[in-house]
């Protein structure tokens, strides 16, 4: 069995882990399990554990990537690519205090850089600790009518393989919605695509051709998703999930 961790950020606010939490829990993590990425084998015999960060920003380099390195994880980092901005040369301070609910409206992207940049997503790809999944580019809703979604599907993971030189094998749902024929449209270009489930997963695809997530922000534990109720949550979701076929 896998499960696959889903995070935003790291730091203070809504979706976030504090840093000193946040450190323990990846210590765990690394003691605990078996660290994996899409489509690597999975152990019979252990935990495999997948960390997965949605929408790429700043917190992401400056504190989840350190640790990364120091613990020796490797995590999936999915990036909307229309706020990727060259570089930056703002103080971090002013970079991390953008709020999660503002930092994909209106300039602020480009005023106060809180995602990032090619230049640190090329650093953290070329470490090993870090790999690419498309987001989409602008983060909407896929179901929203009229939306290019061969732009948001197809352009995405072209921009990011030619501006990374990597190949890009997984999309992630901005935020979780996509019906079935976007998700067909999906796996047209990538073996892998990527949900919040609250749910186990028994392969790299599932009988849904889904990865479920485990919604991880706001941490009360460091191994508050290891516990055997929650196991027996993730069970029953998965069956669910099953199910519907999403």
């Amino acid at each position: 069995m896998m499960l696959a961790f889903l995070y935003h950020r790291v730091g203070g606010g809504k979706y976030a882990n504090p840093p000193e939490l946040f450190e323990r829990h990846l210590a765990m993590l690394a003691k605990r399990s078996r660290n994996v990425l899409p489509g690597e084998p999975l152990s019979p015999r252990s935990l495999n554990v997948c960390l997965t960060f949605d929408d790429a920003t700043y917190d992401f380099y400056h504190y989840a990537y350190p640790l990364l390195k120091k613990y020796g994880l490797r995590a999936l980092l999915a990036v909307p690519v229309h706020y990727i901005l060259e570089e930056s040369k703002l103080v971090p301070e002013l970079r991390l205090s953008v709020p999660y609910s503002a930092a994909m409206k209106g300039e602020t992207f480009q005023t106060h850089a809180p995602f990032c940049t090619w230049v640190e997503l090329k650093e953290m790809v070329e470490s090993g600790h870090v790999t690419i999944a498309s987001h989409s580019v602008h983060h909407h809703h896929l179901l929203t009518p009229g939306l290019d979604l061969d732009l948001e599907i197809v352009e995405s993971k072209r921009i990011l393989e030619e501006r990374l030189q990597v190949s890009v094998r997984t999309f992630v749902y901005p935020l979780g919605k996509f019906n079935r024929a976007i998700h067909k449209r999906v796996k047209e270009h990538y073996e892998f695509a990527v949900r919040i489930g609250t749910a186990w997963n028994w392969s790299w695809q599932n009988s849904s051709g889904i990865i479920y997530r485990v919604l991880s922000d706001n941490l009360k534990e460091i191994d508050e998703h290891l516990y055997l109720k929650r196991w027996l949550s993730f069970s029953w979701f998965h069956f669910v999930n099953a199910l519907r076929r999403r």
